[in-house]
């Protein structure tokens, strides 16, 4: 078992922006059930819808949202391609993790941990500040990694606290509820299909308030994974 207590890195500005605007979406799920299988990906969810085409970059991307059935959760998904293998595409999510847990800025939120990491799965814990009157929240995580028998791979995630028997802290408003995946396909030498998906509820936030925020947070993601690939193959 390794494990790290770390603090904030070095991060782009675009990244601290979305891990920010994930937390005013975590924040609205608090107190929603976290049973897996509430919100889980089966044919009884409703049909995906074309949220946003980028007509205007190359490579383009497209995303769509739809309804989870009986749990007044949303799942919104971007799709985009990445000249890079899909190899390359995971590796760079699972770096940017490890980046923040090593990272060496002295800063006292948020705060990573990498309580377990394997082959297969890291379990993180992490605190966020939140604005004033909010409690800091805190997550645990667990990232599982996910290689397919059609050649395909990918990583999927969800909040972990039956990993923690600990009872929450009186400081911080615990996010009960965090899920998505992200799922790399090949289609060609050095070419990827990817796709990251995030499911929450916003409650009682209406959809013009939180539908940009997811957004913009899929789009910065996306747009991550294409850079670090871009940058590590020129490096070659």
């Amino acid at each position: 078992m390794t494990s790290f207590k770390i603090q904030y890195s070095n991060i782009p500005l675009r990244r601290i922006i979305s891990l920010c605007i994930l937390c005013v979406l975590l924040y609205t799920t608090v107190g929603c059930s976290s049973s897996r299988n509430s919100i889980s990906m089966e044919d009884k969810n409703q049909h995906w819808k074309i949220v946003k085409i980028e007509k205007n970059e190359a490579p383009t991307w497209t995303i769509y949202a739809r309804k989870i059935d009986d749990t007044g959760s949303l799942e919104y998904k971007i799709e985009g391609e990445v000249q890079s293998t899909s190899e390359a595409c995971l590796a760079s999510f699972r770096e940017d993790i490890q980046d923040l847990a090593n990272g060496s800025e002295k800063k006292k939120y948020p705060t990573y941990e990498i309580v377990e990491e394997t082959k297969d799965s890291l379990l993180t814990y992490v605190i966020h500040k939140e604005p004033f009157i909010f409690k800091n929240t805190e997550m645990r995580v667990k990232y599982l990694f996910i290689a397919k028998e059609d050649g395909n791979i990918g990583v999927s995630w969800h909040e972990s606290w039956e990993d923690c028997p600990n009872p929450p802290s009186k400081k911080l408003k615990r996010i009960e509820f965090y899920r998505g995946n992200w799922h790399f396909e090949k289609i060609a030498k050095n070419q990827t299909k990817a796709e990251n998906s995030v499911q929450f509820n916003p409650k009682k936030m209406p959809r013009w308030l939180f539908e940009p925020m997811v957004t913009k947070f899929l789009k910065e993601g996306l747009e991550g994974i294409r850079n670090k690939t871009a940058k590590e193959t020129l490096l070659k």
